[in-house]
């Protein structure tokens, strides 16, 4: 993927987001591709930012329609499958908070939820996050 032209860089970014939220890496390469087919169609996203925002909103949509499910994954994935078991809104919240690819405006408008709300759904999926059994490495 680091042949990509630039304004596709984030690819790499939405495939550990599609596992964060599938929990599987099959999972994650078939919500990628399905996503960006979706929006590679698309006559009217003449801006590399939006996108950018509907590729992962709709990565987003596309997770809830994938059955909860944890594979055992390899070691380099353990944190991203720790991550999975985050409940929604929160799970997808931190995802892509870390991923650092939006600012929190533009995190709110992918989960469906307004900028007020974010302080609280972050707060909590930490919270949540920390409790698990083996959180980081």
């Amino acid at each position: 993927m680091t042949n990509l032209p630039k304004e596709w860089r984030f690819l790499r970014s939405g495939w550990i987001y599609a596992f964060v939220l599938t929990g599987q890496s099959s999972g994650a390469t078939e919500m990628v591709s399905k996503a960006l087919q979706g929006v590679a169609a698309r006559n009217d996203l003449v801006s590399s930012r939006r996108r950018k925002r509907l590729f992962f909103a709709t990565l987003f949509r596309e997770g809830h329609k994938f059955p909860r499910h944890s594979e055992s994954a390899e070691e380099k994935y353990t944190t991203l499958a720790s991550l999975h078991q985050i409940q929604e809104p929160g799970r997808s919240a931190l995802a892509l908070l870390h991923l650092r690819l939006f600012d929190p405006d533009q995190i709110a408008v992918i989960i469906a939820k307004t900028e007020k709300e974010l302080p609280a759904i972050l707060t909590a999926a930490r919270e949540e996050f920390s409790k698990l059994e083996a959180p980081l490495p």
